[in-house]
């Protein structure tokens, strides 16, 4: 147990740092697969799990690596500020994604049983935060275009 958690930490402080570091062309090829769906309702179907009133308990790596201090659609005052932030949450959702990835490796050198708690364990951790990061993208991408009207031109 003590194993896979140590490989554990690895996975996400390495895949974290690589999607940290990764050039926003490499974010940009993943935003086909990163972009709202049109069942997600704009973000409307994370507020049916009650995602509003959770979404504040969970850690906020970007609080840690910027001194304690996250990022929010209220302080952003520009439309290149908005593009910085919706570049940020597909930045992180893929981030989580990626750390979905290597869990059957666990199978390799676990028993069966450890295997699935494995796989279980990615989901249960990563898929929360992917939820969370959908969630803001398409509220960004909804104040964004109201700033843009609001302020044609800026």
């Amino acid at each position: 147990m003590i194993i896979n958690g140590l490989i554990w930490l690895f996975i996400h402080l390495a895949v974290s740092g690589i999607t940290a570091m990764a050039p926003v062309s490499f974010i940009q090829l993943m935003q086909p697969l990163l972009k709202t769906k049109r069942w997600e309702g704009g973000g409307r179907i994370y507020r049916s799990f009650g995602i509003h009133k959770w979404k504040t308990i969970l850690p906020e790596s970007g609080k840690w690596m910027n001194k304690g201090k996250g990022k929010t659609a209220a302080e952003i005052r520009n439309v290149d500020a908005y593009e910085e932030l919706e570049e940020q949450l597909a930045r992180s959702e893929l981030s989580h994604w990626m750390q979905i990835l290597p869990a059957p490796l666990f199978f390799l050198f676990n028993p069966l049983w450890a295997g699935w708690i494995m796989i279980m364990y990615a989901l249960l951790f990563n898929l929360p935060f992917i939820m969370i990061q959908r969630y803001n993208r398409a509220r960004v991408s909804r104040l964004s275009a109201r700033f843009l009207h609001a302020f044609p031109g800026k």
